[in-house]
């Protein structure tokens, strides 16, 4: 089980009062339903929309694993940073059977966002996501598909393959990720799937910033940074990340 693993992290006392702020809802029907949490913000006027999506751990029919297991998808929810950056919030999950780089859920998934956004209201200038592991590879399969329509990204312990990766580099991007990690590698993945060449976050990274006016950035933990300093496994990136102030007012600091 991915909770039995040495190190796995679990969510602070204040995330279960975040999490209930989340509405529970569901978009689509049959097998391309998704269950979505939606937080609505207290601020005025057209805001930001930040779309967060789980990764495999959180697979399921529950709508409330995705934002219950860790406390990274309830961060953009945290009083202190509403009050500095009110936005709406959107969490996803996908059903077993399912994953979120699936081209049919690709495009579901898009559907969600563009129906959420116009029912908030929210500043479509300033549409976010960010996501770990399955979360961060749907990310990648996203913005290779609709890289116009998000202002900014951050991708946490993610891969791609090499398939129109070039596209990425149109969308500003911050990555993260362990150098050890052993569930998703940061560098070329051992095993390919299909026909093309699966990239961890420092190739991936690497590949774009050559790319002329990428804004790309890459956070990178070296080897037995995240056990022996923090005691966490080399994979729960996701955990720094979320308490990563300066790359949360990047994300924010971005506009189409």
């Amino acid at each position: 089980m991915w909770t039995d693993l040495k190190g796995w992290d679990r969510p602070g006392e204040e995330n279960a009062d975040r999490v209930n702020r989340f509405q529970r809802d569901e978009y689509g029907k049959g097998r391309i339903c998704i269950p979505y949490r939606l937080y609505q913000s207290e601020g005025e006027g057209s805001l930001p929309l930040v779309v967060f999506l789980h990764g495999a751990d959180a697979v399921g029919e529950d709508n409330e694993s995705q934002l219950s297991l860790h406390d990274v998808g309830t961060v953009f929810a945290a009083p202190s940073w509403q009050e500095k950056h009110p936005c709406h919030i959107i969490a996803p999950q996908y059903m077993r059977g399912m994953h979120w780089a699936n081209p049919v859920m690709i495009n579901a998934l898009q559907s969600l966002v563009e129906y959420a956004a116009e029912a908030l209201r929210a500043d479509k200038s300033r549409i976010y996501i960010y996501g770990y592991s399955a979360g961060a590879i749907g990310i990648f399969s996203l913005l290779k598909e609709y890289s116009s329509y998000y202002a900014a990204a951050i991708p946490i312990c993610g891969s791609t393959s090499t398939e129109n990766i070039e596209r990425l580099a149109e969308t500003p991007m911050w990555l993260f990720h362990a150098a050890d990690d052993p569930i998703v590698s940061s560098g070329r993945l051992k095993m390919n799937f299909g026909r093309n060449e699966h990239l961890g976050s420092h190739v991936i990274a690497e590949q774009l910033q050559k790319v002329d006016g990428a804004d790309v950035h890459y956070t990178e933990y070296p080897e037995g940074v995240m056990m022996d300093k923090y005691g966490l496994h080399p994979h729960c990136s996701w955990v720094l990340m979320g308490q990563d102030e300066r790359a949360k007012e990047w994300l924010f600091s971005k506009s189409r």
